[in-house]
């Protein structure tokens, strides 16, 4: 007889959504070397261990994030490593990335260190799982995530 062990974690979560549009360009691709715009879709999620209601006040999170990607819409987004040429500073948004240009696996995870530092700022230490998903269109997505381990 084999008798297998599991273990049940569950979790509550709290997810916002925020959208802005914004260009940019990643020069390794043939059809997407030019520069050319999206209406990003970002969904970030906040989760703690248990069936609980998250102890927060949302309100105040939504807007230190709000903050955060209202910088992004109408800009350029650049790679800290692109060129600015033509572009003032108040034009464009620069993430770190590849020399190529700014992606959408970047812009996840600069938008993810980004929520880290509220939450510390904030003093919310209670989330256990953060999640960042970035979609330039209905059917392209990039996720980052981070857990803290207990």
């Amino acid at each position: 007889m084999c008798i297998i062990a599991s273990t049940v974690v569950e979790t509550t979560c709290l997810s916002m959504r925020f959208m802005f549009s914004g260009a940019h360009r990643v020069r390794f691709s043939g059809v997407y070397g030019g520069i050319h715009g999206h209406n990003y879709d970002i969904t970030i999620r906040l989760c703690v261990n248990g069936r609980r209601t998250l102890i927060m006040d949302i309100d105040k999170v939504r807007h230190e994030i709000q903050g955060i990607i209202s910088a992004f819409d109408g800009k350029y987004i650049k790679s800290m490593n692109e060129e600015t040429r033509g572009l003032t500073p108040n034009e464009y948004v620069e993430i770190p990335c590849i020399p190529e240009g700014a992606t959408g696996e970047c812009l996840a995870w600069y938008l993810m260190d980004k929520v880290l530092d509220v939450l510390r700022n904030m003093g919310i230490s209670e989330i256990t799982e953060t999640q960042v998903v970035v979609c330039d269109s209905p059917i392209n997505c990039f996720e980052s995530s981070s857990l803290l381990s207990t």
